[in-house]
């Protein structure tokens, strides 16, 4: 609970301090997690690795045993990069077809605004070059009528 005394401090407050996040104490705990399941998954590894260590044959070297052990791992590593690059695979399909249906209409719709627009580009230049041209030719033709009144051959 908060509490103002009388010098205009606020009583209550938890101030921060250093290593501490605005968002919590707590953001301490999810470290604290992940160190614990990194640490899991290390054991289980290493786990794994003894025991199938303690598989091979009392006729193969410890080398053979380790060859085999990382054939294994190497085995399980293509098998997670494959399902993980079918996965990105099957959503870029799926990415394609959503898009592809909403693209067509808007590419008909972009084309359609295109046509419009070059119909009226091209009536405004008729419109607005058709004046100009005309009033060109009349300035021409009254130069060349001034020019044949005044010129004395």
């Amino acid at each position: 609970m908060l509490r103002c005394v009388a010098s205009g401090k606020v009583e209550g407050v938890q101030e921060i301090g250093p290593g501490m996040e605005e968002n919590g104490v707590d953001t301490g705990r999810w470290k604290w997690w992940a160190i614990l399941i990194v640490l899991v998954l290390g054991l289980i590894v290493v786990g794994i690795i003894y025991g199938l260590y303690q598989l091979g044959g009392v006729d193969q070297a410890p080398l053979e045993r380790l060859r085999d052990i990382a054939i294994i791992f190497l085995i399980f590593q293509l098998l997670l990069v494959t399902i993980t690059l079918a996965g990105i695979a099957g959503g870029l399909i799926f990415l394609i077809i959503v898009l592809k249906d909403q693209l067509i209409p808007i590419l008909s719709e972009v084309l359609e605004t295109a046509k419009r627009l070059r119909g009226t580009t091209e009536f405004m230049t008729e419109e607005a070059v058709k004046p100009m041209i005309r009033t060109a030719g009349q300035a021409a033709k009254f130069r060349a009528m001034w020019k044949a009144a005044t010129s004395r051959e």
